[in-house]
């Protein structure tokens, strides 16, 4: 728990939030519905970043700080019972970005964070900002490249979060989503994720599978 609260302190400082930021995030982030989308997913993700953007343009100054304001709002609303809330945190980033940030980088944070809707919609590697928007879509995927237990876990967590479905309803809807990642050529776009988690990513996601195919005969 050190080291997640050390990683949001160095998130929140190079996002450079004003308080009221501050606050709203951390209020958002810790609300007791929040079982896998809260803070610890923030100090994940920035953790990551950290560590695998060493040696790629990703940990520039100016990168860096724009992938920290997306990351600090991505799931700064999250309501399990809607659609809306990469919109919805998008809206909130613009009413709180840093006024020191130009208008095309807020836009470029609040696209990001509409883009997390669907990770593997977006598919532009051919611009500086594009692929910088890969780099956080991916990071933010990086959680399905766990040790098994882990990621055991997290799937837990997000029952948690959609208790208010049917056990059925649960396990239909994750196998369409899996079965969507499954299909996919791709994963992670960016290859220091690539090379650190697709290949356990693609494992879980068998195993998964199978899970849930056997659960739902039964």
């Amino acid at each position: 728990m050190r080291a997640a609260g050390a990683a949001l302190h160095d998130l929140l400082s190079t996002a450079a939030l004003s308080a009221a930021a501050r606050n709203i995030v951390l209020r958002q982030m810790a609300t007791s519905r929040r079982h896998y989308h809260g803070l610890m997913h923030l100090a994940t993700l920035w953790t990551r970043h950290r560590r695998f953007g060493t040696g790629t343009p990703f940990i520039a100054p100016v990168a860096t700080r724009l992938i920290a304001c997306a990351i600090a709002f991505h799931d700064a609303i999250y309501d399990a019972t809607r659609r809306d809330n990469e919109h919805r945190s998008a809206r909130l980033w613009q009413r709180y970005a840093p006024a020191d940030l130009s208008p095309a980088d807020v836009a470029w944070v609040g696209a990001t964070i509409e883009a997390t809707a669907d990770h593997l919609a977006s598919s532009d590697a051919t611009t500086q900002r594009g692929r910088l928007r890969l780099w956080l879509l991916d990071l933010d995927l990086t959680p399905l490249g766990e040790p098994p237990e882990l990621f055991a876990r997290n799937t837990r967590r997000l029952r948690a979060e959609y208790r208010h479905l049917r056990e059925a309803e649960w396990q239909s809807g994750r196998l369409a989503f899996l079965r969507k990642l499954q299909a996919a050529p791709h994963l992670f776009r960016s290859p220091p994720l690539a090379a650190a988690f697709e290949l356990q990513a693609r494992r879980n996601i068998a195993r998964e599978l199978g899970v849930i195919s056997l659960a739902m005969r039964s």
